[in-house]
């Protein structure tokens, strides 16, 4: 089979965007679930920016991309415990429970996000986000991750000296993005406040295709981070990192092209178009079946971009063009009036 010139493959990518706007109804076998964790503030101006990036990201989550109330769920310290968003403290054992309340509920379909919003720091015990009493380190939350039987789980750890949980979480399947790229990185952090400001505007879509994927929001708040550090001619304290491969070695924004990381976060969404169920097009059972089709087709292609270094460039553009077309074909079946 000849190779797909650049357009055409471009073209096939572009069939992909189709249907009803985001924060429309999920199918019914792709359910996602949220967990939010905010640490202590120590003083009333951290406590009352941590409540906003928990408030906002809640909101987010449930008005713009349509997850179900009862699937985001809210911790924070004592002083937020009387905001009617927070369902209870952020504390060790309240962690665990919450996190193996969720390990009882998700199945391998289902994706799950969990964020971190607070202080961080970082020793030989491992890196940690500061909570009221014991804190829990990296391999404490890469040992509840673990248990969650998701396939694809987001962890996002925006606190000061968060780098080491990429080590700890890193695995197939899981989006991991961190604040630093160091332990050593341990001033206050910016990138959370541009997080949450590409969740709840526009100008985070990229593409402009109606659909907000994880890397994009990562790249326009990794961008807008190291862009206010320009601005305001400081040096930066902190590069954001991002790893989607399993292989526990994250990247930064400017290297993403050149990396094996950002492309299972390019098929991640937080939100995003699903077809309509059209006149000659699929029964809801079937179209739920081709819509599992369509993520694990955009699964594979992501894992094949991520190994493209180790493959030979022929074999590589072969199995490219193959899962291209057989992705074109698929979204022609969910929507056959697409032109």
């Amino acid at each position: 089979m000849p190779r797909l010139s650049f357009h055409v493959l471009i073209g096939l990518l572009l069939v992909a965007a189709l249907g009803r706007p985001a924060g429309a109804q999920e199918a019914p076998e792709a359910r996602r679930y949220a967990l939010l964790i905010g640490g202590l503030g120590g003083q009333p101006a951290y406590t009352e920016a941590f409540r906003t990036y928990l408030f906002e990201t809640r909101r987010a989550l449930i008005e713009r991309f349509g997850l179900p109330e009862s699937h985001v769920t809210v911790l924070a310290e004592p002083r937020l415990q009387d905001e009617p968003f927070v369902e209870d403290v952020s504390s060790a054992e309240v962690i665990r429970a919450r996190f193996e309340a969720l390990a009882a509920r998700v199945t391998p379909a289902d994706e799950v996000f969990v964020w971190l919003f607070g202080h961080g720091s970082a020793d030989a015990g491992g890196a940690r986000l500061n909570i009221p009493r014991r804190d829990l380190a990296d391999a404490d939350y890469a040992a509840l991750v673990e248990a969650l039987p998701a396939e694809r789980i987001v962890f996002i750890n925006t606190a000061p000296a968060s780098a080491p949980f990429i080590e700890h979480l890193s695995a197939p399947g899981r989006i991991v993005i961190t604040a630093t790229r160091t332990p050593s990185q341990r001033n206050e952090t910016r990138f959370p406040q541009y997080l949450v400001e590409a969740l709840t505007t526009l100008g985070a879509d990229l593409d402009r295709d109606g659909a907000l994927s994880v890397r994009e929001v990562f790249v326009y708040a990794a961008e807008a981070t190291g862009r206010s550090y320009r601005e305001a001619n400081t040096l930066p304290t902190e590069d954001a990192l991002l790893d989607d491969d399993g292989d526990g070695v994250g990247h930064r924004v400017g290297e993403l092209a050149e990396s094996p990381d950002g492309h299972l976060a390019a098929v991640t969404y937080f939100g995003r178009r699903e077809p309509a169920l059209a006149a000659g097009g699929p029964a809801a059972g079937e179209a739920a079946a081709l819509l599992q089709e369509r993520d694990a087709l955009e699964r594979a292609i992501a894992d094949l971009k991520s190994r493209k270094a180790r493959l030979d460039e022929d074999d590589y553009y072969a199995q490219l063009e193959a899962l291209f077309v057989r992705l074109a074909r698929l979204n022609e079946r969910l929507d056959p009036q697409t032109p």
